[in-house]
C-alpha cells in the first residue's frame, strides 16, 4: 500500500526534524487518498483549497504549532482503518487531525495563536 510507504517517509522525516520532508509526505499522503476516493467533485473542491492548506500546514510545521511527531498517530490510524475497512474510524482520525490544526487555521490576527511576520 502506497500510504504505508509515505507514512514511513513521514515518520523518518519527523524523527530527523526535517520539516520539508514531513510537509512533502503529508501532501503525498493526501494526494494518494484523493486519487483513491475517485470522487471528481471532492477532488475539485480540495484542489481549489490546496494552496491555502499548503500555506497553513507549512506555517504550522515551521512555527512548531504542530510538532513534527504530533499528528503522526492520526495518519497511522487512517492506514489501519483503511486496512480494516473501518470508514467511521478513518473519519474520526481525519477529524482528530483537523482538530489539531483548527485553532491555528481559524485564529484571528490578534490572537496569541497567530503568526506574527516581521
Amino acid at each position: 500500500m502506497q500510504l504505508i510507504y509515505v507514512y514511513e517517509r513521514m515518520v523518518g522525516a519527523a524523527e530527523q526534524g526535517d520539516v520539508k520532508g514531513v510537509y512533502d509526505a503529508i501532501f503525498a499522503f493526501a494526494a494518494i487518498g484523493l486519487e483513491t476516493a475517485e470522487n471528481p467533485v471532492l477532488e475539485k473542491a480540495l484542489l481549489d483549497l490546496l494552496p491555502t492548506m499548503q500555506r497553513l500546514q507549512y506555517i504550522s510545521l515551521v512555527t512548531g504549532r504542530n510538532t513534527l511527531l504530533g499528528t503522526l498517530p492520526c495518519y497511522k490510524t487512517i492506514i489501519d482503518c483503511l486496512e480494516a475497512r473501518d470508514v467511521e474510524g478513518g473519519a474520526r482520525a481525519m477529524e482528530a487531525y483537523v482538530a489539531a490544526e483548527k485553532s491555528y487555521a481559524l485564529a484571528s490576527p490578534g490572537s496569541s495563536v497567530s503568526l506574527r511576520l516581521a
